[in-house]
């Protein structure tokens, strides 16, 4: 579970006459400072709670990306923070949600916010091109400075984070084929559903997984099955 939660879950006050510990202060204080307007997407309503109390009444939280609610969103955010799917063939519907709310909202911002790294979810990402990545073990300030810098254009604090993370860049093709890869094995009902020539995927797999390191495409499928 990671912090933001964690500390909702165990300072809230219970009844209205008990006094705020001093970190619920502290974190009230941060977030009265800057006013943000954020979509927040993550299947843990715990952590959707944690976010929306950590920046404020702006957060519009959803459990999973909805393409539905894009044009109805007035005034337009200032940041989209997005988790990364458990399971992997959903990213595809991440990335056709973050495209199209760059294609609506002029200048937005997009922050991955992840519980857990690998060559393959950080090379997903990249396909995404976020202004920066976070991980839900940071504290509690460096999540709320890391998005105050990113909706402010400070591009110090942006280089900061995404220089921990160097990743193989792996093409929409081949984005595509691994996120149906990791539906199923069955090369041709991949080509089927993504409308490809059986060769086309494997050529996909086999660019792929020269990119991280595997040997052959059954080390990239164990690869993709332990995330």
């Amino acid at each position: 579970m990671f912090y933001i939660g964690v500390l909702c879950r165990r300072i809230t006050p219970k009844k209205s006459s008990d006094k705020p510990p001093e970190v619920w202060k502290h974190a009230s204080m941060l977030i009265r400072r800057i006013k943000v307007r954020v979509i927040y997407i993550d299947g843990s309503p715990l952590c959707r709670l944690g976010m929306k109390t950590l920046l404020g009444g702006g957060v519009i939280t959803l459990s999973s990306p909805n393409m539905n609610i894009i044009k109805n969103i007035i005034p337009a955010p200032d940041l989209i923070i997005t988790e990364f799917p458990q399971e992997i063939y959903r990213f595809e519907a991440y990335l056709n949600f973050i495209k199209y709310s760059r294609g609506e909202y002029k200048d937005v911002r997009l922050l991955f916010f992840i519980d857990k790294t690998s060559p393959l979810i950080l090379a997903f990402i990249a396909a995404a091109q976020p202004d920066a990545i976070l991980h839900k073990r940071e504290t509690l300030q460096v999540v709320r400075e890391t998005c105050a810098a990113l909706v402010c254009r400070e591009e110090e604090g942006e280089r900061r984070v995404m220089n921990r993370h160097r990743v193989a860049a792996i093409t929409p093709g081949e984005t595509a084929v691994l996120c149906e890869t990791a539906r199923t094995e069955d090369i041709r009902l991949t080509a089927r559903r993504l409308n490809l020539h059986p060769k086309t995927v494997y050529s996909h797999l086999n660019n792929a997984g020269k990119k991280f390191g595997t040997r052959n495409r059954m080390e990239l499928l164990k690869m993709i099955a332990l995330l």
